[in-house]
């Protein structure tokens, strides 16, 4: 019965390693013109907002640094006029978002379609990765924690996301939408790992046509 005990404590001791080596947050030592971040990878990102065949899909990316929040998606879009014409023939996209302390930047590659977005200026915990809640269930995608949440909107929709944070920006890690019982939005996190960046690769361009909105 000791024997056994011990044995379960050790498989114990053995699991919470584990978990903590996965979640371990590396101390970077990056050059002048760098900045430590986390690196999030999306392999599979897909939206279904008419029927079964894809309106988008492709890959993400999310970068996360102490002072910006830079997303980019690429892959393939179908056009309405291609699903007019019965066609599915998707051309390549380009999905880019900045987020910093006092706006969020978007940009789309096809219709060059750029917009701004300012939002109150707020204080960041610059924690390198946290939990949202210490209260809220939690899974692991990609060996890291978050905390789960689902929401339904009177049987209508039902979305499922999983956020952590990283450099004080929430990141969802999973996501998923279904409405009459299929998904319109999955996207999932496959690898996040810590490194150091170029600055000027999460810089927000000066070349793009940028229009303010509310």
């Amino acid at each position: 019965m000791k024997l056994r005990t011990i044995f379960q404590r050790s498989l114990w001791f053995i699991a919470v390693l584990m978990v903590s080596k996965s979640n371990a947050q590396v101390s970077l030592d990056c050059a002048v013109d760098e900045a430590p971040a986390y690196v999030i990878t999306y392999d599979h990102f897909v939206t279904r907002l008419i029927d079964e065949q894809p309106d988008r899909k492709g890959r993400q990316v999310v970068i996360a640094t102490a002072d910006t929040s830079y997303f980019e998606e690429t892959g393939g879009m179908l056009t309405m006029q291609a699903r007019q014409r019965g066609e599915i023939t998707y051309i390549p996209y380009r999905k880019q978002r900045w987020e910093t302390s006092d706006a969020e930047y978007t940009y789309l590659s096809v219709g060059n379609i750029a917009r701004v977005r300012m939002h109150p200026v707020t204080e960041k915990n610059l924690t390198p990765y946290a939990l949202l809640s210490d209260k809220d269930p939690v899974r692991t995608i990609a060996d890291y924690q978050c905390n789960w949440s689902e929401e339904d909107m009177a049987g209508i929709q039902t979305t499922q996301r999983c956020e952590a944070v990283f450099y004080g920006w929430v990141i969802p890690l999973y996501t998923r939408k279904m409405a009459q019982e299929r998904d319109i939005l999955l996207s999932e996190a496959t690898d996040i790992s810590q490194r150091c960046v170029k600055k000027e690769s999460v810089y927000v361009p000066e070349d793009k046509p940028w229009k303010f909105s509310e």
